[in-house]
């Protein structure tokens, strides 16, 4: 059983190497959503056929390049929405371009969000997510007042975080205040899964210990198959009412985060956990030393 564990690390080097790559292509861990970079939004609808392909073209030909099309498809109508960061896309420049083009467009909606609040917006949004992942360490050292079966949890949940977060770096889905609360989330279903885990093993005297492993672990998966199925449905409705969308982007991260959640924690901290009850893990620098083992691992 220890030989699992080699899984959940690997996929944790492997997430930690996609989001370095990303850095060092982009220069950003992530890509930002407007929430956080600030700029314009205009929502149109358009008379004619159109493709976001060959709109970007037209605005790349304008010198706005930096325009993103997207379809945005209702139950009665197709939508063109334009997202530019700063400087500020006006609707009059855009309606210029279209028209010059042969379009007849109509702004339906206009949203700008000045680079200065967005900065803030972000600052905020990593205050919390830091105080939130803090406090959950503090309350699993307080629920067992052991370093090492935290450490497991604390363990999964940020392999969870990472594995997200480079699945969002390989869809192209940005960094928005919606992604932001769904890896807030993946935290609590996360927490769930690693304490029924711990609970069990460390605290529960009934039956043996590879019994209670095998118990929780057909609740956890239990839990996580009905979240990954709720999300899966969320994000097939979202995108064939709307397509791509902010409902879409949070369940795509949800399901990236919670398939995750299978391997580290019944193969990452179920191995520790394991071990610790087997006393063959006394203290933390048992399981680092376990960690550092299955890096070298042949």
């Amino acid at each position: 059983m220890e030989d699992y564990f080699i899984i959940p690390v690997i996929m944790v080097v492997l997430a930690l190497t996609v989001l370095g790559g990303n850095f060092l292509l982009t220069g950003e861990v992530l890509t930002m959503g407007l929430d956080f970079t600030g700029g314009t939004e205009i929502q149109l609808s358009v008379e004619e056929d159109f493709s976001t392909q060959e709109i970007e073209s037209l605005f790349a030909a304008a010198d706005r390049g930096d325009v993103e099309a997207l379809e945005q498809v209702t139950t009665d109508q197709t939508y063109l929405v334009l997202r530019a960061p700063p400087p500020e896309l006006r609707e009059t420049e855009a309606l210029d371009i279209l028209s010059e083009n042969g379009y007849n467009a109509q702004v339906e909606s206009l949203t700008t969000l000045d680079a200065t609040v967005s900065e803030e917006f972000f600052r905020q949004a990593i205050a919390a997510f830091i105080i939130a992942f803090t406090i959950m360490s503090i309350v699993v050292f307080l629920a067992f007042r052991d370093i090492v079966p935290s450490f497991a949890v604390i363990f999964a949940i940020a392999g969870d975080i990472t594995f997200a977060m480079a699945g969002m770096a390989l869809l192209d889905i940005p960094l928005t205040l919606g992604s932001l609360a769904a890896l807030l989330m993946l935290i609590g279903y996360s927490v769930d899964t690693d304490i029924v885990l711990s609970t069990r093993v460390l605290k529960q005297r009934r039956g043996s210990l590879r019994e209670r492993v095998w118990s929780a672990t057909k609740t956890g998966l239990t839990m996580s198959s009905g979240g990954i199925a709720g999300f899966t449905l969320l994000y097939a409705v979202s995108w064939m009412i709307v397509g791509p969308s902010e409902l879409s982007n949070i369940a795509a991260v949800m399901v990236i985060g919670l398939l995750a959640d299978m391997p580290l924690t019944w193969l990452g901290n179920a191995v520790v956990l394991k071990k610790y009850a087997d006393g063959d893990m006394d203290t933390a620098s048992d399981a680092v030393s376990e960690l550092g083992g299955m890096l070298r691992w042949k």
